[in-house]
């Protein structure tokens, strides 16, 4: 698996107020069940009774707010009806009924998942599959890659959505080009980035005449009716907004020949009116009410009758796409999506895992399983009476977190390669997603809630979002309670096994100097609590037996609950071949969750410039974010080095790749192709394979000896054993290749691996 590797130049070195914590090299199976006293026990299966050897009981909370903390609060009644103004102008935070302030249970609930997610070897989740957008003309091999894209088919076309009944079609037709300056006299232009084209003309007709054997405009006039004279004809013009060096804007043409209309399949259609797809500009440029007299279902969102271009791949035809649309957009250099969305970045043994530890403790409903949850998280309410909780009204800063697009932090990269070597979601490139994405502890006890607040025109802000129709469409407004209030709440559980007990108490307690994060404005610093816990137990038979509960009730520490969970993980994790740090104790001894740590880090926390977002023009020459450990500067375990690796760009949409002069420069930096790593190959001559190292996935053969299975690997004359032979499939040919995860290999105790899967099922040639 692809392991990121940090970047070694500072001026390639991003900073952002977030971090991830690597994924597992293999998720811990539970499908099976959970050892109870040497037997394998499914207690979630089990909610009808007391399952021998499980646990019931409590756990007492008490939440200390480091920062001031912020959960917005539910609709309430107000004027003899319900709040109906928008979410982002509502500044009352969740509170009881009486007004007292509380923390959501399903707040705590999401915050301790997490946690277990990452500490119990369990998948990633939910991880969206919608591909991420981009478009650039930039001279590297993403730029390179989206002009191969574009230049599919026939290239990018133009026609008019048409609906009919439930289904979008697009009709096809002529697109001439008309200078700027052409239309200036008539059309307001301005050269700025947020110019937003004036209704009408947009989308207005207009009457044209073609130079001679071209589609370039010689002539224009922007009015309803025909001009005079001959050789005009009608269309539509259509304004897609500013871009460098841009000077000229479009025009429809009016077709009276039949061409065949494209479908707009209902997963297209879908995609383009996603969050990620339209963007603020699109949603200013085409609002619900534009043209006149026509309604759109929300800002920025298609119409029927309205210009589109779009773009045609033959070869992407299929049943449900029959014309191969690849996508649609509004201007000529529409945004594309990747090839490949997040979930296919996930490592395919992640994938493929079965049950795993968060999904029976908190219940899962997929693909037709469904699994009860056996937690119970109870609102936290503040702790004594009193009124002082509040900090005033304010407004934070515009929250405008990178997404996955971001690639160059989001996917596991080689930092040491130059910039044109970062791997994307294209799919030639070699990599993976980075891991569990949390936030870092950032706040400067000096300045308090002055680091939240918009720094200018605050005030003039306030009283804009406070009055009846604001006029700022951008910001909110947040009223949140202040650090150091205390809250009390609890966690219930029942038949909760030693192991998934211990899991929730790591959860819960983490080690000394680490503080949980929770609520609205993480970026910014809000939400940092301190959590103190007190477990109490409850033996059901006593509690059965007698009238008085209370002698059911035992308080405990909870220590063997959590040696019991650190003896299952750490046996996982030395046995799927993760990086371990023998000079740390307890769960630190395995790097993926030290590196947690040093994002839960309270005390001695980075400095908040570190872990700030860059400013737009750093964040343009895509500078890669280092580690956790890097971030705090302190060593960097050892990794396997299995290095991400960008692929030429072509990616599998995009046909057979062309010379050109002006193709991308391959980056000087750039790391070669290196022989042997996971059976690719090699971009230049193969001297000797790669040694067989721990850790590594690697392709080899499989082959008998005697009743049992072995497996060999190119360079290395040893038979490897199969630690999961039952795995291998019975039909399986002698020799037949597969791919192997490395669990083992020194000279006394030779090579050990777990098979993964077979490559193909033809018996290699000799």
């Amino acid at each position: 698996m692809p392991r990121h590797i940090n970047p070694s130049n500072p001026e390639r070195t991003a900073t952002a107020p977030y971090n991830f914590v690597p994924l597992p090299q293999l998720v811990l199976d539970v499908a099976d069940g959970i050892d109870i006293d040497r037997e394998k026990m499914r207690p979630w299966e089990a909610h009808d009774r007391f399952v021998p050897g499980t646990h019931r009981g409590w756990i007492d909370l008490e939440i200390e707010t480091l920062t001031p903390l912020y959960i917005r609060g539910a609709v309430m009644p107000r004027d003899a009806g319900w709040d109906d103004r928008p979410s982002r102008v509502r500044p009352e935070p969740y509170t009881t009924p009486d007004g007292r302030p509380a923390i959501p249970g399903s707040s705590l609930r999401g915050m301790i998942r997490t946690l277990v997610e990452i500490i119990s070897f369990s998948k990633i989740q939910p991880v969206g599959d919608s591909r991420p957008f981009f478009r650039t003309v930039a001279s590297d091999r993403i730029g390179w890659a989206y002009g191969q894209r574009m230049r599919r088919g026939n290239g990018v076309r133009g026609g008019f959505l048409r609906r009919h009944g439930d289904v979008w079609m697009i009709e096809p037709c002529a697109v001439a080009r008309v200078a700027r300056d052409r239309l200036k006299p008539s059309v307001w232009i301005d050269e700025g980035p947020d110019y937003t084209p004036p209704w009408p003309p947009q989308h207005g007709t207009c009457w044209v005449i073609l130079d001679e054997g071209s589609m370039i405009v010689r002539d224009i006039r922007i009015q309803q009716d025909a001009p005079g004279g001959d050789g005009w004809r009608r269309g539509t013009l259509v304004l897609s907004g500013n871009a460098p060096r841009k000077r000229r804007e479009f025009v429809f043409l009016e077709s009276s020949e039949e061409s065949r209309s494209v479908l707009v399949p209902d997963r297209i259609w879908e995609r383009f009116h996603d969050d990620d797809q339209i963007t603020q500009w699109q949603q200013k440029a085409f609002p619900r009410n534009r043209p006149a007299g026509v309604s759109r279902k929300a800002d920025g969102h298609l119409r029927d009758g309205e210009p589109v271009f779009y773009l045609l791949a033959s070869h992407e035809q299929s049943e449900d796409n029959p014309d191969g649309l690849v996508f649609l957009g509004r201007a000529g250099m529409f945004r594309l999506p990747f090839d490949r969305g997040p979930s296919d970045l996930i490592p395919t043994e992640h994938r493929d895992a079965r049950l795993d530890l968060a999904e029976v403790m908190f219940g899962m409903v997929h693909d037709g399983t469904a699994i009860k949850g056996r937690l119970s998280f109870e609102d936290a309410i503040v702790k004594g009476r009193g009124s002082d909780w509040f900090e005033e009204l304010l407004v934070p800063r515009i929250l405008s977190a990178p997404k996955p697009t971001t690639f160059q932090h989001y996917l596991t990269q080689d930092g040491t390669a130059g910039k044109d070597a970062l791997t994307t979601y294209l799919t030639q490139d070699r990599t993976t997603l980075r891991g569990h994405k949390l936030y870092w502890h950032r706040w400067d006890l000096a300045r308090g809630t002055t680091q939240v607040q918009e720094s200018e025109d605050h005030a003039q802000l306030l009283r804009d979002l406070e009055s009846r129709e604001p006029q700022d469409t951008q910001h909110t407004i947040i009223r949140p309670v202040k650090a150091g209030v205390t809250f009390t709440g609890r966690i219930r559980f029942e038949n909760l096994t030693p192991v998934e007990l211990g899991a929730l108490l790591h959860a819960v307690t983490l080690p000394p100097g680490c503080c949980h994060r929770i609520g609205v404005g993480k970026p910014l610093g809000l939400g940092s609590i301190r959590i103190n816990s007190r477990l109490t137990l409850v033996d059901n038979k006593s509690r059965y037996r007698s009238w008085n509960s209370r002698e059911s009730l035992l308080a405990d520490d909870g220590r063997r609950f959590i040696r019991a969970f650190e003896e299952a993980v750490l046996e996982h994790a030395e046995r799927s071949g993760e990086t371990l740090l023998p000079e740390q104790e307890g769960l630190r001894r395995i790097a993926r969750l030290d590196a947690l740590y040093q994002l839960l880090a309270w005390d001695g926390r980075p400095d908040v410039s570190s872990t700030q977002y860059m400013d737009l023009e750093r964040f343009r020459d895509r500078p890669v974010l280092p580690t956790p450990h890097h971030v705090r500067s302190v060593k960097e375990p050892l990794w396997p080095d299995d290095r991400p690796r960008a692929g030429d760009g072509g990616g599998r949409d995009s046909g057979p790749r062309q010379p050109r002069k002006d193709g991308p420069r391959r980056s000087a930096t750039k790391e070669p192709r290196r022989p042997g790593q996971n059976g690719e190959t090699p971009a230049r001559p193969v001297v000797t394979p790669k040694p067989i190292q721990k850790g590594q996935t690697r392709k080899g053969s499989l082959h008998r000896r005697g009743d049992a299975w072995v497996a060999r690997f190119d360079g290395d004359e040893r038979d490897a054993g199969i630690v999961n032979r039952e795995r291998v499939p019975t039909e399986c040919p002698d020799g037949a290749p597969a791919e192997f995860f490395i669990t083992e290999q020194s000279k006394a105790a030779g090579i050990k691996c777990r098979f993964e899967r077979l490559v193909n099922t033809q018996r290699p040639k000799r």
